[in-house]
């Protein structure tokens, strides 16, 4: 094909009109485009004046024009009315061009007259619309390009508008998403329709410089007479999701279980304690009901309580005497303590459940409750239990007085059995009674150790002196502490490391106490006996005794007072020793 021959084949396929007229206005050449705009043959047009093709209104304008022309001025595009033949108006934008000849002399005009459709004559007015948006607007059509943008995608993305026209959308979604995007697109213009924001899909824009951050998009169709355009408002959503992100690490920060869920009853945001509590992985609970992690026997209800929080949502903190119970992905159901708090966002209400774990306080709850009637139970039995063996002490003692000498030697050693057991029960039970009585009377006030350890060591002297027995006492603090019981614990361990001295060896007992800020950590040392380790935990144990009563007399009661005296000043107590190298026995106030 010759160079003449291709350039009428693309004049005559042009969209455009294209039409040369003389100088003296009359038209010599018009192309097929200008039959189909205006609706004339070309014989109807050909050697005829151009301005047959314009309303009276716009005649003058003509030949405005061509005196210009004449003149050698530029003329811009501008907007015009031609009328087709039918004498519709028909809104063109127009290209005014001089033509020489090969000596460069004038020998007529070209006028390339483009129709403005509805959508061009709109897309002023669209600019103007879009540039008002406060989200950056992209106007996009079916083959994916940009046609039109507004100042806030210029600024969102840092491109000019000049560099985005034209372009492929792909060129504003990072490199990762590209594969998927292409599909997405064609799929939307398969079925158009309005998508709004906040659709939680996870959306990413790219900026010019390439760095990524969180979009929402809103996707709408638009048509024109010519073809379907998608416009996209798109919102740089970084603060919400960095506001987003913090909120969720102090939710997998919190102590407790957290669950926030809808209107709808449907678990919407978990964090890792309730993973750990229930035995659901996040994917199993995400989007599941509330009542999942509710017991069967009380799941019916709890919709409708559900209702009544969401109809006057307010903050209802933990501990509210509720009877509440979770169920564990394996069946087991446990008590719970639940907190709840509103969340108001722009549109919805969520509410926020803390859920805490109350099995050990239940736990700990009952088994105060039996510690109580146990010691209720002690008390009892031992008060009622002292009057029968005075009765029984007080008869063998008549025995003995008013019938010795009817007595033989045996029936002697029967009464004298019979009284060192009742005499050793009475000890007993006196001494259960003590114990149960620990705490009843309590009243804590300041105690000067060092006066109170010299009360305990006077009241103990017939023993010290017995033992041929040295204590040596350090300073001791004043402290906030129940006198009585402090006391008696002194007492008994005293008692102790002058009761388990070895034989031939005078006992020597050291006192002392270590201060840590509000914590006393007190020591009564001897060289006694010892203990083997394998013993440690069992001698604080009521009733455990480690010797024979031949040896060393007691009644096994007075480590575990020692134990139940230390703890009701919220401390603890605990020994070191080893056979025959004597005991340290330490205790926390």
């Amino acid at each position: 094909m010759n160079l003449d021959l291709l350039t009428s084949h693309i004049i005559e396929s042009s969209n455009d009109v294209i039409i040369s007229i003389s100088l003296d206005g009359n038209i010599n050449y018009c192309n097929y485009a200008t039959v189909k705009n205006y609706g004339y043959a070309k014989e109807e047009l050909l050697d005829k004046p151009y301005h047959i093709l314009l309303p009276q209104e716009k005649l003058a304008e003509l030949a405005k024009i061509m005196e210009s022309l004449m003149f050698g001025e530029y003329i811009d595009t501008l907007e015009s009315i031609r009328l087709s033949k039918d004498q519709k108006r028909i809104k063109v934008s127009v290209v005014f061009s001089p033509v020489k000849n090969n000596m460069g002399k004038l020998i007529g005009f070209s006028i390339i007259e483009r129709r403005l459709t509805e959508y061009r004559k709109a897309e002023s007015r669209s600019q103007a619309l879009i540039e008002t948006a406060p989200d950056a607007m992209v106007i996009v059509n079916n083959c994916g390009q940009i046609i039109l943008v507004n100042g806030q995608a210029e600024k969102l993305f840092g491109y000019t508008r000049n560099e985005l026209l034209g372009q492929d959308i792909e060129i504003l979604i990072p490199d990762r998403f590209l594969d998927k995007h292409s599909s997405h697109r064609k799929s939307f213009f398969s079925n158009p329709h309005t998508r709004g924001m906040g659709r939680d899909m996870e959306l990413w824009g790219k900026k010019k410089n390439g760095e990524e951050f969180p979009v929402e998009v809103s996707l709408g169709p638009l048509r024109t007479e010519e073809t379907l355009l998608v416009s996209a408002a798109i919102r740089d959503i970084s603060e919400r999701k960095y506001a987003e992100e913090k909120f969720k690490r102090l939710l997998e920060s919190a102590p407790d279980p957290m669950v926030i869920v809808d209107q709808n009853g449907a678990i919407t945001l978990i964090n890792g304690q309730t993973e750990n509590l229930f035995g659901y992985s996040r994917d199993e609970l995400l989007g599941q009901q509330i009542e999942l992690l509710i017991p069967g026997k009380f799941r019916a209800q709890h919709p409708e309580y559900r209702k009544k929080f969401f109809q006057n949502p307010k903050l209802r903190p933990m501990g509210m005497n509720l009877e509440l119970f979770g169920l564990k992905k394996n069946g087991e159901e446990f008590p719970v303590e639940i907190s709840l708090s509103p969340i108001q966002e722009k549109d919805s209400m969520l509410v926020s459940a803390a859920i805490r774990d109350i099995s050990d306080r239940k736990y700990i709850k009952q088994l105060e409750q039996k510690n109580r009637e146990l010691e209720q139970f002690a008390y009892i039995a031992s008060h009622d239990l002292q009057e029968p063996l005075h009765t029984v002490k007080s008869f063998v003692q008549l025995l003995k007085t008013d019938y010795h000498n009817q007595l033989d030697h045996q029936a002697q050693q029967f009464l004298s059995f019979i009284f060192q057991s009742t005499s050793r029960m009475e000890k007993l039970i006196y001494g259960l009674l003590e114990y149960s009585r620990i705490g009843k009377q309590k009243q804590l006030s300041l105690v000067d150790c060092n006066k109170l350890l010299k009360e305990v060591i006077d009241d103990l002297h017939a023993k010290i002196v017995e033992a041929k027995a040295t204590i040596h006492v350090d300073h001791l603090p004043t402290i906030d502490a129940y006198k009585t019981e402090l006391w008696q614990l002194f007492q008994n361990l005293l008692s102790n490391a002058i009761k388990f001295r070895k034989q031939d060896v005078d006992p020597i007992i050291h006192i002392s106490c270590i201060q840590n800020n509000n914590e006393s950590t007190f020591s009564i040392q001897d060289n006694g006996i010892g203990i083997q380790s394998k013993f440690f935990d069992k001698i604080f144990i009521i009733f455990q005794r480690l010797h024979f009563r031949e040896d060393f007399e007691g009644t096994g009661i007075g480590l575990a007072q020692c134990k139940k005296i230390v703890e009701l000043h919220g401390g603890k107590i605990w020994l070191e020793s080893n056979p025959g190298m004597g005991s340290n026995f330490l205790f926390t106030i």
